[in-house]
């Protein structure tokens, strides 16, 4: 990998309007950017989504982080996500790094999402791990239409940290987003060498609450599984709670991890947490 060949670089904040770590480090660089600039090429900071900060809502019509399909960058549709995804393509789809900055009501520490497949993106996650052993590597592998920000690039991902409530500076994972974006920005400036091998968990399905014929939760996220993000889930271990106090278990055959458990965001998007499994990835 030439380092040579890298020439702009993004970090996008923002793209949440109620994830105010990534909206104030935005802020912050866009009127420091000596902090983020590196001899070796151009650094830009965007703040993705004003509008939904101005409201503290995830969005305004669409999520931004799922409008970044082919599909929607050409359609003619006039949504407010939708005409910034548009935006946000023509300003960075040439940019040689993406990273977007997210937080999470789950208890996911520090972590990445990794959907993009390219070697220079594998090379910045495990140099980050190498750097940072507690960072944990999720590889998101759902499907086209749910297009993040950082696909709109070559190369990049997300950074996610929490646990953060909606609306919150929390200062410990508000400095340890930045430590992880000065690393990455070092990386990216140095001689891009890394292990190829990292420990990834690897996305395998999403869990729904439990619901009724109408469509309404009847159950909770298992006191004993909250919390308990990249913890290893096994048959019969608990996972809901009922609103009459029984508890319903795993009913899976293999042991698998739980992330985003109980993300406050997904409640309207029809999960409950993800489970993936974890593995020794080669790139």
């Amino acid at each position: 990998m030439n380092k040579k060949s890298i020439k702009n670089v993004v970090i996008v904040g923002g793209t949440h309007g109620n994830e105010f770590t990534g909206v104030f480090l935005a802020k912050y660089w866009i009127k420091n950017p000596d902090l983020v600039e590196r001899n070796g090429f151009d650094t830009k900071v965007i703040f993705a989504n004003q509008k939904a900060f101005k409201e503290v809502r995830r969005y305004i019509d669409r999520d931004l982080n799922r409008s970044c399909s082919q599909t929607v960058l050409t359609s003619t549709s006039i949504l407010h996500e939708e005409l910034l995804a548009k935006d946000l393509n023509s300003q960075i789809s040439s940019s040689d790094f993406i990273v977007d900055l997210h937080t999470t009501t789950s208890n996911m520490g520090l972590s990445l999402v990794v959907s993009n497949t390219s070697e220079l993106t594998w090379l910045a996650a495990s140099h980050l791990n190498e750097k940072f052993p507690d960072l944990k590597i999720y590889r998101w592998q759902g499907d086209e239409e749910g297009a993040f920000v950082d696909s709109l690039g070559v190369n990049g991902f997300a950074i996610e940290v929490g646990a953060v409530p909606q609306g919150v500076l929390r200062a410990d994972l508000f400095e340890k987003t930045k430590e992880l974006v000065y690393a990455l920005l070092d990386f990216l400036n140095g001689d891009l060498s890394a292990k190829k091998e990292i420990e990834i968990y690897d996305h395998l399905s999403l869990v729904d609450f439990p619901r009724d014929s109408d469509g309404e939760i009847t159950a909770m996220v298992h006191p004993k599984r909250q919390d308990m993000d990249f913890k290893l889930i096994n048959p019969n271990d608990p996972m809901f709670l009922t609103f009459d106090g029984k508890t319903i278990v795993y009913k899976g055959s293999e042991s698998l991890y739980g992330l985003f458990i109980n993300e406050a965001a997904y409640y309207e998007k029809g999960f409950a947490m993800c489970l993936a499994r974890k593995i020794e990835y080669k790139f």
